[in-house]
């Protein structure tokens, strides 16, 4: 035979060979898929899928998942203490079906020419199932909530009050916030990806008080204390301590200025304010809130009394009945405030009440700061005219006089409290 026959009939051999194999090849990639079973190349947990029925694939998935999910899937720490979560209480549970319905689209999906390809893929580069988790979202929340309101606190606000045996403090103290946003980022991904049992740091921030514990420390001494009269019966009476009430432990630290319509707040009906009498615009009425420039005067005079600075005070159109001329301080919302600064060292600390007819308020601060003053006043003209003195004395004796200002009033009609 010439050598040219040989190499042909090589040649058809070969060709045959490769169709033979050809055909074998793809029967046995598309025989699973047409025999209603998983597709050639599949494989779940190092373990081949391929030729497996649904049922059977099933099985495998929920035997694995049994296997991965503990009872205790997530445990919470705060650094200090765990706080364990069970598989029952979230519903955790991986995803059979899911796995199962993308191990059975195997070369199912799409066109012919897509299931081919699909087909061809698996078989050459192979294709990997993972089960996913699932969890009722709702269910977690609710133990995350239990968790977080066992550890969560609100910040507690130092507190300075006044006794027969002396000054006395509570010292502020820090609180306590769990991220919930940043902790959920953290646990679906592992959760999702069965990444379990596993141990979570708790994301906990800490919420800082209003006013640190240093601020507070220096407070030791009594600067000064005045007290006004009223009537406790009367609807002007009712006002002067709910007024008082807002001032109560109020610290002001150096250099910070405080206003009085801004602690105090609005004189409304839902704040409990009642009608009593008021000035404006010169004549007496009755208005929701009168008496609280009551309240304000009588702080005024601690105030001065104890070395701080008034950085803004309206005197009344007349005298008033419970402070001298002159050492009064108007108020009105949104119209008239008064307002001082602390120009101290040291952080002052206001104690204020109201019963039984006495209004008193009292500045506490630190004994470096302390000093005695007093305050006098001197009718310089008619209607009267008043010009006001803040006296500094130190062994009882005049060091310092401090012109504050001068205060021009009308003669009241009628004598009326305001």
């Amino acid at each position: 035979m010439k050598p040219r026959n040989l190499i042909i009939i090589f040649t058809a051999l070969c060709l045959l060979v490769a169709l033979l194999l050809s055909i074998s090849f793809f029967s046995l990639i598309f025989g699973f898929v047409s025999q209603d079973r998983i597709a050639f190349g599949l494989r779940f947990d190092d373990q081949p899928l391929t030729g497996l029925t649904k049922s059977e694939a099933q099985h495998m998935f929920e035997k694995k998942a049994e296997a991965v999910i503990p009872d205790v899937p997530v445990v919470l720490t705060d650094g200090a203490k765990l706080y364990p979560i069970k598989r029952a209480a979230i519903a955790l549970n991986a995803d059979t079906d899911a796995a199962l319905e993308k191990a059975y689209s195997a070369g199912r999906i799409g066109s012919r020419l897509e299931q081919i390809t699909d087909a061809l893929d698996c078989a050459i580069r192979g294709r990997t199932i993972t089960l996913k988790g699932i969890w009722d979202e709702e269910k977690l929340q609710h133990e995350l909530k239990k968790i977080t309101a066992s550890i969560e606190r609100q910040p507690i606000e130092g507190c300075v009050w006044l006794e027969p045996t002396g000054i006395h403090h509570r010292p502020p103290a820090a609180g306590l916030h769990v991220d919930t946003e940043a902790l959920d980022e953290e646990l679906a991904p592992k959760l999702t990806e069965l990444c379990v049992p596993h141990t979570f740091q708790l994301p906990i921030e800490t919420i800082p008080p209003k006013v640190p514990a240093e601020a507070f420390a220096s407070i030791d001494a009594v600067l000064s204390e005045y007290s006004t009269f009223y009537n406790p019966s009367s609807n002007r009476g009712e006002n002067i301590a709910i007024a008082a009430s807002k001032l109560n432990q109020v610290i002001i630290q150096p250099g910070e200025e405080f206003s009085f319509n801004g602690t105090v707040g609005g004189r409304v009906v839902s704040a409990g304010y009642l009608d009593a009498p008021v000035i404006i615009d010169g004549k007496v009425e009755q208005d929701i809130g009168g008496g609280v420039c009551q309240v304000s005067s009588t702080l005024y005079n601690a105030v001065l009394l104890a070395g701080l600075t008034p950085t803004m005070r309206t005197s009344h159109f007349y005298p008033s009945d419970y402070v001298p001329a002159g050492l009064d301080a108007t108020v009105a919302d949104g119209q008239i405030d008064f307002c001082f600064r602390n120009d101290l060292p040291h952080s002052v600390y206001l104690l204020a009440g109201a019963s039984g007819g006495t209004l008193t308020v009292t500045v506490l601060g630190s004994s470096q700061d302390a000093r005695s003053y007093g305050l006098t006043t001197e009718i310089t003209g008619p209607n009267p005219t008043v010009d006001v003195y803040r006296v500094t004395y130190e062994n009882g004796a005049v060091i310092d006089s401090e012109y504050l200002h001068t205060d021009t009033y009308d003669i009241p009609q009628e004598n009326n409290a305001h």
